[in-house]
């Protein structure tokens, strides 16, 4: 069923002329009226583009002058009776987003919008909305009608995208590659084959050297055993004598580390010797150096105890020349202290003279300040002044500039009075221009359509022949072809004969084998029948019928014959008889079409000379258009600097005022100055007068802090003569301690004499006391060593004799013999080992090389299976691509038929008059039939022009979505008064729409409304108004419709 969809409400913001607008809508109808230009389409340019993604020209000229974005909401209930509100934003920051407010969902990412838009308005996902909108819903003012008189080709390239004809196409385009797809993969799997059969077709070969490689295997294991045995054999020989050859190196080592040992003993018996004589001849100088030593210990302590009693002289003499230097330092403090007493005085008698002169100093100070704050403000007067005359001359500099500006200006006022008149002629030749280019490709593209009608006029000649033919051949032997009803039922009647002759042989074959002997095959006992007609026998009586009827079979079975020869002749006309209504229908199909091909030739030839005489009317445009476009250049420039005339007029004159309130300010300040002239040299003579003076002030200050220091010079004066008797009497008892160390440096002189002298002695004792204590331990060595040393001797000589025998009872040539025999052996087994390993390796290769060949070979026979079912895939992609692409036709046809039943319902309603039958052709042409004749939409008057084509795009958008709302954009553009009045009422008839939009520049719809809204455009802005001028949101009829209205439920359509 149809949706219960309701667009609410629209807001626009800084769209188009549209600053800020929010439009109520209501069920029922609703008329939008207004001027030219005053935004009307813009609403369905808004709902296009927000509903259903369609805008014909860039979002940024969408967007109001001067503004960055702008935004679209559109409130409608939904199909399932809920509140949506759908935004969507142009410009910078541009986004679009739908809202369930129910459920308080958002839904941002276009896919999602999208497929919400789809589900709303009841429209499958694979039709896009811009398109439907764009051919269907919102087809620009003035070409509601332009489609269905353009070329089939151009109707036939704006409806089959709109009817998704081109899909199956594509389908059967995307099956050839699914095809090329099968074939290249039968191609791989025949290489595979092939790769395949090439790797295991040495699979036998291979079998056969496996088998003589393991046999060579199992020889090189036997061999591989015998050559171990020997080498075992050889090596546990080559052990022993290997541990005879240990045993003779360990024992000649043995005696070589006696031989070793002992000769180390004797050494070490020679140091212990000459160790002892060391130790004997230390204590013989020891005992000769013992007194000096003794001496010079002696006088060692003396020493110490002089260079005490040293140090502590020079101490106190330390102290005695420290106490000197302070002593000088007070009696120096003690001078100076007296001298700053004597400056306190001074300072006393200095004060008093300085009395009167600090007086005048004060009243001179008073006046000065005064006269200096008078010689600040007259410089200050003085700079003001210099300044207010500096603005003044950039002032009347500026007013000079800028009247030079105005009086450039004025002369360009005519030229930019002109601007309008040659923008307009400029757009005028603009817009002729662009129609050429439009004709130029209207003439591209009607030449393209009438090559192609003039092949498909060959062609369809070409067909309308053959079927002409194939008709005149079924008349011609049609007489023979009626004989096949009467020899078909003469056939029948003949084969029924030969059944009751069959029936009848049979029964008297029977028979006659039952009458043998005379009886009567029903009564069981003798005839007495057969003897009254002349007959011999019951049998002869049989076997005559059935030679009678066997005859008839012969003769009946010859008739057959040749009546079916004579069918089997005329059986293919007979055939085309029976469809021969196909054939004619066929023919006229082909005449129709070939006649319909023939006016389609010549109105595009006589549209291609329409053209041609245009293109050539305006094919001076271009210089115009130059020419046309330098003076309005040359207007605008003029216009844009007219414009900055009252803002000029209006700086001059702010610019006077400031002249003339600096003017006023300067003479202010010039008086001012004039009584303050004087101040500087009045300031001058009192500041050489302070001068003079000297600051007597400063030095009386200077007197009194000298005096404020008496007290303080009296105790620091106390103090030091304190100080300074302390300091002497210390200095009397450090001379009197100095007294006792008067003899201290002789006496030390005397002691490093004595020290001298006993210094080499004392150095001898000390080297030589250790050794001589040393001299028992160094005896007691000298014993062991010695005893130690012999012991070696015996140890060795034992040693010799062991390693003598040990050498006679080894044999080192049999060792060197079992050695090179391992050696070889080893080799042996080596070589046989690496060649067993090689041939195990070819073993395991031949084994691998076997196991993946059988592997092999079951991918053999898959990849065959695989080929043939990919190559069945193939034809049956193929058979695939055929029906598709032959379904296509018959799809469109299906689909025309029912969207043709529906557009002549509403044609009906709309005309008020069903005698006429509407229908929407193959080639998307419109026909009407009207009493038996056909006319197409060219030959149609402009009202029925216009009703035929609002009941197909009415069908159009019933058949493709389950929408409600309709939407008429100027649908009586260049219409006089009486079509408009006809189409205003031919749109009242329609029905099973809950809201029509219409809108207009005049009020033809304005009768019979539900709303009606004006627009005005003021100063660049669209705006809601009354009839009194007042803004307004909406102007109503009737009360707002919750629930129900004029139709059923919404549609939207736009012409």
């Amino acid at each position: 069923g149809l949706l219960t969809m309701l667009i609410t409400r629209i807001e626009l913001e800084n769209i188009k002329s549209y600053r800020n607008l929010s439009l109520d809508l209501r069920r029922g109808t609703t008329a939008i009226n207004g001027a030219n230009g005053s935004g009307k389409t813009t609403l369905v340019e808004a709902i296009g583009f927000t509903l259903f993604g369609y805008l014909s020209y860039n979002q940024e000229q969408f967007v109001r002058e001067g503004e960055k974005s702008g935004k679209i909401i559109v409130h409608l209930i939904g199909s399932d009776e809920r509140p949506y509100t759908v935004e969507r934003r142009c410009g910078s920051g541009s986004r679009w987003m739908i809202h369930d407010e129910e459920a308080n969902l958002r839904l941002e990412q276009r896919v999602d919008v999208l497929d919400k838009l789809h589900d709303l308005f009841g429209i499958e996902r694979e039709r896009p909305l811009d398109s439907l909108f764009r051919d269907a819903l919102g087809v620009p003012q003035g070409t509601f009608t332009a489609i269905f008189l353009e070329a089939a080709s151009k109707r036939k390239q704006t409806f089959d995208g709109l009817l998704q004809i081109e899909d199956y196409k594509t389908a059967a385009d995307n099956l050839l590659e699914t095809q090329k797809y099968y074939r290249e993969q039968v191609h791989t799997q025949q290489i595979e084959i092939q790769r395949l059969t090439l790797a295991t077709q040495d699979l036998d070969s291979w079998r056969e050297q496996l088998k003589a490689a393991r046999l060579l295997d199992e020889q090189q294991k036997s061999q591989n055993v015998h050559q171990s045995q020997l080498l075992t054999h050889s090596k546990a020989r080559v052990e022993i004598l290997n541990q005879q050859l240990i045993q003779l190196t360990a024992l000649e080592r043995r005696y070589q580390n006696a031989q070793t040992t002992h000769l180390h003993a004797q050494l070490l018996l020679r140091d212990r010797e000459r160790q002892l004589q060391m130790a004997r001849q230390a204590q013989q100088i020891v005992a000769e150096n013992q007194e000096d030593y003794e001496l010079h210990e002696r006088t060692q302590d003396s020493l110490r105890i002089l260079r005490q009693d040293v140090s502590k002289r020079d101490t106190l003499r330390q102290r005695s020349a420290d106490l000197k230097n302070a002593l000088t330092q007070v009696t120096e403090k003690i001078n100076n202290w007296q001298i700053r007493l004597e400056e306190v005085a001074s300072a006393r008698q200095k004060i008093v003279e300085l009395a009167p002169f600090i007086e005048q100093q004060i009243e001179l100070e008073h006046q000065c300040d005064d006269a200096r704050q008078k010689a600040a403000r007259y410089d200050d007067v003085v700079t003001s002044g210099k300044r207010l005359s500096s603005q003044l001359n950039l002032i009347q500099q500026e007013q000079e500039r800028l009247q030079q500006k105005i009086d450039a200006i004025e002369p360009l006022l005519p030229l930019a009075e002109q601007l309008n008149e040659r923008t307009e002629a400029f757009t005028q030749l603009r817009i002729q221009a662009s129609e050429r280019g439009g004709k130029q490709r209207q003439l591209q593209e009607k030449r393209a359509t009438l090559r192609e009608k003039q092949s498909e006029r060959e062609q369809t000649s070409d067909k309308l022949r053959r079927a002409e033919s194939n008709v005149q051949i079924i008349e011609e032997h049609r007489q023979e072809a009626e004989e096949m009803s009467a020899l078909q039922t003469q056939y029948e009647r003949l084969t029924a004969q030969i059944n009751r002759l069959e029936g009848n042989i049979e029964g008297y074959a029977r028979s006659r084998a039952q009458s043998a002997g005379g009886q009567c095959p029903l009564l069981h006992e003798s005839c007495l029948n057969i003897g009254k007609l002349g007959m011999v026998s019951l049998e002869s009586y049989f076997e005559n019928l059935l030679t009678k009827e066997q005859a008839q079979v012969v003769r009946i079975n010859k008739q057959q014959s040749t009546i079916n020869e004579r069918i089997n002749q005329i059986r293919r006309y007979a055939e085309a008889l029976s469809k021969v209504d196909q054939y004619v229908e066929r023919r006229n199909m082909f005449a129709d079409q070939a006649e319909r091909t023939d006016l389609e030739v010549t109105r595009l030839e006589s549209d291609i000379n329409t053209l041609l005489q245009e293109l050539e009317a305006i094919s001076q445009i271009d210089q115009q258009l130059t020419q046309a476009e330098a003076a309005y250049s040359e207007s605008k420039q003029a216009d844009l600097k007219v414009r900055e005339l009252n803002t000029l007029h209006k700086q001059v004159q702010q610019l006077q005022t400031q002249s003339q309130q600096l003017e006023s300010d300067i003479r202010a300040l010039r008086e001012e100055a004039a009584t303050l002239q004087e101040s500087r040299a009045q300031h001058r003579q009192l500041t050489a007068e302070l001068d003079r003076l000297n600051d007597p002030r400063s030095q009386s200050r200077v007197q009194q802090s000298i005096i404020a220091r008496e007290e303080a010079y009296q105790q620091q004066l106390q103090t030091e003569e304190r100080r300074q008797q302390a300091i002497q009497g210390e200095m009397q008892a450090l001379t009197e301690q100095l007294a006792v160390y008067a003899n201290l440096d002789s006496d030390l002189s005397k002691q490093e004499g004595i020290s001298q002298q006993s210094a080499f002695g004392q150095r001898l004792y000390l080297s030589n006391i250790n050794a001589a204590r040393s001299l028992p331990e160094r005896e007691q060595d000298q014993q062991q060593q010695l005893q130690a040393t012999r012991q070696a001797e015996q140890e060795a000589q034992t040693l010799e004799q062991a390693y003598l025998s040990a050498k006679a009872a080894f044999n080192q040539e049999e060792l060197d013999t079992l050695h090179r025999e391992v050696e070889r052996l080893s080799h042996a087994l080596a070589a046989l080992a690496q060649q067993m390993q090689n041939h195990q390796v070819m073993i395991t290769e031949l084994e691998q090389r076997i196991a993946a060949a059988e592997s092999l070979l079951g991918e053999l026979g898959a990849a065959k299976k695989e080929r043939q079912t990919l190559e069945e895939l193939q034809t049956m992609t193929e058979q695939f691509r055929k029906l598709i692409k032959e379904a296509a036709p018959h799809v469109l046809k299906a689909m025309l038929a029912d969207i043709s039943a529906e557009a002549n319902r509403i044609f009906g309603e709309v005309m008020g008059d069903r005698s006429a039958q509407l229908s929407w052709k193959n080639d998307y042409e419109i026909i009407l039939r009207r009493q038996g004749v056909d006319r197409t939409f060219a030959q149609l008057s402009g009202g029925e022009q216009m009703s035929a084509a609002l009941s197909v795009r009415l069908a159009l958008l019933k058949k493709l979505s389950k929408l409600n709302i309709a939407f008429f954009d100027e649908p009586t553009q260049s219409m006089d008064e009486l079509r408009r009045m006809n189409l205003a009422e031919q749109i009242g008839r329609v029905r099973g729409f809950d809201q029509l939009i219409i809108i207009s520049h005049d009020d033809t719809f304005e009768q019979n409304l539900d709303s009606l809204v004006r627009l005005k455009k003021e100063r660049g802005e669209t705006l809601l108004i009354d009839e009194d001028g007042t803004a307004q949101n909406l102007v109503s009829n009737s009360e707002p419709q919750s629930g129900s209205g004029r139709g059923e439920q919404p549609l939207l359509l736009a012409d």
